[in-house]
């Protein structure tokens, strides 16, 4: 190894294992993120992506990688706000044109969730039950929408109301659909959820919905976190940026689960 190659490998392996910090820490990592992080060309990281993916430590997706392991520090709200605006608003604007006048509805706290509630169409009545405190803010700019509040434990990371009191909350309620978003969507594990509280509100919502939809864009898929909200066959809706790679798609589509792309409106499975 010359003295040029001697200088370079140190390098290279110390931002390896800055990448590895960074998936574990945030589930998901971007290539032109990385390359204006460290300094380097895409195609530099992209060489690091493929080195790690090779040796089982990540999972290559377009444009990125994610985690193999569970997330280990959820995101806050804020965090969460800066990352995918574009897809997030594009999901919320597809997810809105399936509400309808006089339906009652939950809408689960998230951001992606919020771009629901920002591109609600103009309804006669529309009755809307929530676990965030931010989201029923937002719904009461909204004319002909009744607001119902879940109380419960207000976790501060993710304005989400949890807890018994939460679910007790749902006693004798039950919704026409349920929209809520995940952070981890897998074929082994389902829709899952950094939080465990907020997988036990979620799942009771599901379990008193006709139809329960997941938001979730494209970075969301392969991803594993700490609770499971619902098994795949649970879901009857997901609406997302793109359609996701290997064999979810057709897990998807096997389970029954409609799959809608937000940007052009192209539905994928049979549907339920």
């Amino acid at each position: 190894m010359n003295r040029k190659n001697r200088r370079e490998a140190p390098l290279t392996e110390q931002r390896r294992r800055l990448i590895l910090e960074r998936l574990r820490t945030w589930g998901e990592v971007r290539t032109s993120e990385l390359a204006g992080l460290f300094g380097v060309s895409p195609m530099t990281i992209r060489n690091d992506l493929n080195a790690l993916a090779a040796g089982g430590e990540l999972k290559r997706t377009h444009g990125g990688a994610v985690s193999n392991e569970p997330i280990l520090r959820e995101p806050s709200y804020r965090d969460k706000e800066s990352q995918h605006i574009a897809e997030k608003s594009r999901i919320g604007r597809a997810a809105a044109q399936r509400l309808g006048d006089s339906m009652v509805v939950f809408i689960g706290n998230g951001t992606t969730t919020m771009q629901l509630i920002r591109n609600l169409p103009r309804l006669e009545r529309l009755v809307v039950f929530t676990n965030a405190l931010n989201h029923a803010g937002a719904l009461l700019d909204h004319e002909g929408v009744e607001v119902y509040v879940v109380g419960g434990y207000l976790r501060g990371v993710s304005y989400g109301m949890v807890g018994g009191l939460a679910r007790r909350g749902l006693e004798g309620v039950f919704f026409d659909a349920a929209f809520f978003g995940v952070n981890g969507v897998s074929l082994e594990h389902g829709y899952t959820l950094p939080s465990l509280e907020e997988a036990e509100v979620i799942a009771e919502v599901v379990r008193r919905s006709r139809r329960a939809a997941v938001l979730a864009d494209h970075s969301k898929f392969g991803v594993v976190t700490h609770a499971r909200a619902a098994t795949l066959e649970e879901v009857d809706l997901v609406v997302t940026d793109r359609r996701p790679e290997g064999d979810l798609a057709a897990a998807f589509a096997e389970a029954g689960v409609e799959l809608l792309l937000a940007e052009g409106g192209e539905k994928g499975g049979d549907g339920k």
